[in-house]
């Protein structure tokens, strides 16, 4: 029976404001009248904000380096999920005060105040026969060096200004800038070693055959269910030591008059897996001038990267080297398949031919499914990832008298993602698809945008006690993204991977590799919106905003724009009452904001009927349709599509104690996101609707919750210092309602979230993201039903309920020292409640490779607690106490197909706590000629857990999507990074 909890939660955290005058310093200063950057770049009053904002500078950023800057923040923020894909360039899942929506809960993120599409290539669904990698995204290329400070404003409130694109929220990234004075040349290095741990356990103790019977011998069999015997654990000789290399080299100079800034960096990473690699260039530069009296201020910034790699692991099985090793049957040599001697030359057609123990001498393979030698994956199979991104942006602000500035600004962004999959022949034939000459798979993403805005910003004097600062501006955003996606096992000429060695006029079969699909899409968002911030004797705040966009995407629906809100107050306590002196500040805030959310590029031409609707694009030179429709019958206007709309409430309150060495921060949060974007079919005719498959606006996402953070100095002096910090946040999600109830559809029924499989779904009552699979059959007491030989049987029918993989809490403690010039510190973050579901458990049970299933069978058998007599058998409704055979236990409840097994013994608690990074630093102050200081560290990421119980790291997910969040398929396992960093000034 799922509980349901409401987690009131006190916890803790490193909290900041993205401070221009200090923007390392992640602790709050003691000055209240800092002022920090918020939306659309606005420079504000701390003491003025409504809402609740976090932030983390830069030099936390790189004090312990990891490729993709934003696996830096994990731990460090409160109410922020992070979730990583596989790998070193891959992207990250980032989630704020939970999801919100099944088309993207992720938040928005804005350089500089202008904002940015963060898009990635084609993410991997969770599937055992996933084929494509994880390509990564935009944010993965950044340079962390370059950055100043991340600022998160969690909630619609914060982020109101910047419209639709920040209804989950914004991550505001400052870079830095050249500095006036001396210039400076500053260098930094890190390299660490990387090791593969938290690996399944498998046994080594049975064989896949039994020696004592003639006729038999290894090979013969996938599965391991043999004899007592040894052998050899090859997994942990394949995996070798990766090595992660990170350098950066930056220069700034500057005077009164213009700054400028320049860097450039590359990442090398060498894969725990072998063959596999990872290589980046990054380059970064920034200028700001100022003119006409220092009235005209001009900034410039260009962001640019290269990324190549080469067999970045991709989730399932299909073309996992690890899972061709935890399947290899036991008793088999892997020694005389190794690196060099994965091939041989095959008589019949001179070409490269798999050496393998399941691959006959003609070619053929044995098992179904199939597995292949790891190092043909790796050479013959091989995955590569080719991206580059570019980022530019000019603002021009002008100071027209003391307090009323105009700004004009624009960017434009450009991203490509090409990766390509090389399948030779004599590979697995299912994964050939019928060719016999080979077959490509090929994804090319090519993502644009184009943004520019004009804003008003005033501070006018109204009068000694009231404080006026106000902003009026409108703004044009354009993206355009083009999809190539290439599959044909049609080659001219044998292993020769060019598109030009395709044949595309053929006559093929069901389930040949055969698409060559195009489309192009551009959405255009034009906005109006104004904000004003009244203050009363700097005690009182009162803030509004207000914003229409003009959205292309909502075309032919009989509505152009939408219009939102915002609303906050807060009072300085400490400034209306005489509070004791332990009260340094006191403040507490409140705010309601809505925002909207327009349909995705193109989708409104499924207003028109699927025959005469303007095509998505076009495969193989077949016009692709919609496959679904929107209701357009006038009686049914509420199925209209409609924006979706996230109505958002928060209150919190902000406290410094003892001379601002204590600071403290709770926030209360309510947010409802309805008008979900839906597709369903309509099985019965209702009023007139055909039946047939529909998009439909219904749904409504709820999410309540907490979030906290305290800082304390314990010790503050020139020879000691100690800060502490704790964060934390819980928050719960449900789905009030999912489908209108004027439809004759089912309000039980499951919604399958992108992403997800077969295993993530939404439904009423439910919370998003929930994991639904195959259940034990069980009595009305909820005894588990076993026949007569003592083996469980799976319950048939409709999927059951399994779990939620979202953590219920996330706790993060940190710590730094600073004893004279060494430095100390750790990161230990925790997330607690949840449940996750390992494929890779269910299959390699089912083969016996598993600890598990070795020690079954050296105990006898399985005990199942709670287990009775299925009825129809003889002992129907009597207890089970006896111990059912090993091999037919794991072979009811293993699987490796959809709709096999019993998922539900395969559900895992997805609480972790880790030591999540830590380092030893020692400055020198060198102070000579040409060198100013040098810092050496001894930096580890993901070191150890405290505490797992799940076989993989619930952290992890097959991809960037939606639903992709809490079922393991073959992924890559935890890495453990050690290693060394310099950083050096001149």
């Amino acid at each position: 029976m799922r509980k349901t909890v409401i987690p009131v939660l006190l916890a803790f955290s490193l909290f900041g404001y993205a401070q221009e005058t200090k923007p390392a310093d992640t602790i709050k200063t003691a000055n209240i009248e800092e002022v920090v950057v918020t939306s659309l770049g606005i420079k504000r009053q701390a003491r003025s904000l409504t809402y609740s904002s976090q932030q983390i500078g830069g030099d936390e950023l790189t004090a312990v380096k990891t490729p993709n800057l934003l696996n830096s923040i994990n731990g460090k923020v409160s109410n922020v999920q992070i979730n990583r894909t596989n790998g070193v360039g891959s992207s990250v899942r980032v989630v704020m005060r939970g999801n919100k929506s099944v088309s993207n809960s992720q938040p928005l993120y804005v350089i500089d105040g202008i904002p940015i599409i963060n898009d990635a290539g084609k993410a991997p669904e969770i599937s055992q026969y996933s084929s494509m990698p994880d390509t990564g995204d935009v944010l993965s290329s950044i340079n962390p060096d370059d950055i100043e400070s991340i600022n998160f404003l969690k909630g619609a409130s914060a982020s109101a200004l910047y419209g639709s694109a920040g209804g989950n929220g914004a991550i505001l990234i400052t870079t830095k800038k050249g500095r006036a004075g001396r210039s400076t040349i500053s260098y930094s290095s890190s390299l660490t070693v990387d090791r593969a741990y938290s690996l399944p356990k498998l046994q080594h103790s049975y064989l896949s055959y039994d020696p004592s019977v003639s006729n038999q011998a290894p090979g013969e069999s996938i599965y391991s269910w043999g004899a007592k015997g040894s052998s050899k654990d090859y997994l942990k000789d394949f995996l070798q030591n990766g090595t992660t290399w990170v350098n950066s080299l930056a220069f700034q100079s500057g005077n009164e008059k213009s700054t400028n800034y320049f860097s450039i960096g590359n990442t090398t990473n060498k894969g725990v897996v072998p063959l596999s690699y990872f290589d980046q260039y990054n380059v970064s530069f920034r200028n700001s001038s100022k003119y006409l009296d220092d009235k005209l201020t001009l900034d410039a910034n260009f962001i640019g990267s290269l990324q190549n790699s080469k067999n970045r692991q991709t989730p399932g099985a299909s073309f996992s080297p690890l899972a061709s090793l935890y399947w290899l049957p036991r008793g088999v040599d892997f020694d005389q398949y190794g690196p060099n001697n994965y091939s041989y030359i095959n008589p019949s057609r001179l070409l490269p031919a798999q050496n393998w123990w399941e691959v006959r001498p003609d070619g053929t393979f044995k098992g179904n499914p199939a597995t292949q030698n790891p190092y043909w994956i790796l050479n013959r199979n091989p995955v590569t990832v080719s991206n580059k991104n570019t980022y530019s942006a000019v603002a021009l602000s002008y100071q027209i008298n003391p307090w009323l500035t105009a700004r004009v600004r624009g960017n434009y962004s450009w991203s490509t993602s090409d990766s390509q999959r090389d399948i030779s022949a004599y590979s697995d034939p299912a994964l050939l698809a019928n060719g016999l000459n080979g077959r490509i798979l090929r994804n090319v993403y090519e993502s644009s945008s184009t943004y520019g805005d004009v804003l008003l910003i005033g501070s006018p004097k109204l009068s000694e006690d009231i404080s006026l600062d106000f902003t009026v501006g409108g703004s044009i955003n354009t993206t355009r993204n083009k999809v190539t996606q290439i599959d044909n096992s049609y080659l001219a000429n044998p292993n020769l991977f060019t598109l030009n060695n395709l044949q595309w006029g053929v006559d093929r079969a069901p389930g040949d590799g055969y698409h060559n699909i195009y489309w192009n899409l551009k959405k255009q968002v034009q906005s109006f919106f104004a904000s004003a911030s009244i203050g009363y004797k700097n005690m009182f705040y009162l803030d509004m905003t207000f914003r229409n966009d003009w959205d292309s995407t909502l075309a032919l629906t009989g509505r152009t724009g939408f219009d939102y809100e915002s609303v906050g107050a807060n009072a300085i306590l400490s400034s209306v009452f005489k509070l004791p002196e332990v009260f340094s500040f006191w403040k507490v805030r409140a705010s309601y904001a809505t925002v909207g959310l327009g349909l995705p590029a193109n989708i409104s031409n499924a207003m028109s009927e699927y025959n005469k609707g303007y095509s998505y694009g076009v495969d193989a030179g077949t016009i692709v349709y919609p496959k679904s429709s929107f209701v357009t019958d006038p009686r049914y206007k509420e199925l209209f599509p409609k924006p979706e709309l996230n109505k958002t409430f928060e209150a919190g309150t902000e406290l410094r104690l003892l001379k601002n060495k204590l600071s403290f921060d709770i926030t209360y949060y309510n947010s409802n996101a309805t008008n979900q974007l839906l597709e369903t079919t309509i099985s019965s005719n209702l009023g007139g609707i055909p039946t047939g498959s529909y998009y439909i606006n219904a749904g409504k996402i709820q999410n309540t919750g907490f979030e906290s953070s305290l800082s304390y100095k314990i010790f503050n002096t020139e020879k000691f210092d100690w800060t502490a910090s704790l964060n934390g946040s819980a928050n719960k999600n449900k789905i009030i309602e999912l489908f209108p109830s004027s439809l004759s559809i089912p309000q039980d029924q499951l919604f399958s979230l992108t992403g997800g499989g077969n295993y993530t779904k939404m439904k009423l009552g439910g919370s998003f993201g929930d994991i639904y699979g195959i259940t034990y059959q069980r009595d009305n007491q909820g005894r588990i039903l076993v026949d007569e030989n003592g083996v469980p049987l799976a319950a048939t029918g409709s999927l059951g309920y399994l779990g939620n993989p979202n953590p219920k809490f996330i706790l993060g403690f940190n710590n730094s020292f600073n004893i004279g010039k060494l430095g100390i510190s750790f990161l230990i973050d925790g997330k607690f409640g949840g449940k996750v579901l390992s494929l890779t458990e269910k299959a390699n049970d089912l083969y016996g490779v598993s600890q598990a299933s070795a020690d079954a069978r050296d105990a006898g058998g399985v005990s199942i607690p709670n287990a009775v007599y299925a009825p129809g058998t003889p002992q129907a409704g009597t207890a089970y106490n006896g111990k059912t055979d090993a091999r037919a236990y794991y072979s009811a409840i293993g699987g490796i197909n959809n709709g096999t097994g019993i998922d539900e013994a395969y559900m895992y608690s997805a609480t972790t706590v880790r030591l999540r990074q830590a380092s030893i630093s020692y400055t020198f102050d060198i102070n000579s000629k040409y060198m100013r200081n040098a810092t050496v560290s001894l930096i580890g990421t993901n070191l150890f857990f405290f505490y797992k119980k799940a076989p993989f790291d619930p952290e992890q997910v097959s991809g960037n999507t939606p639903g992709g969040v809490g079922v393991d398929s073959f992924g890559l396992p935890v890495t453990r990074s050690i290693g060394l960093s310099l950083k050096a000034n001149f």
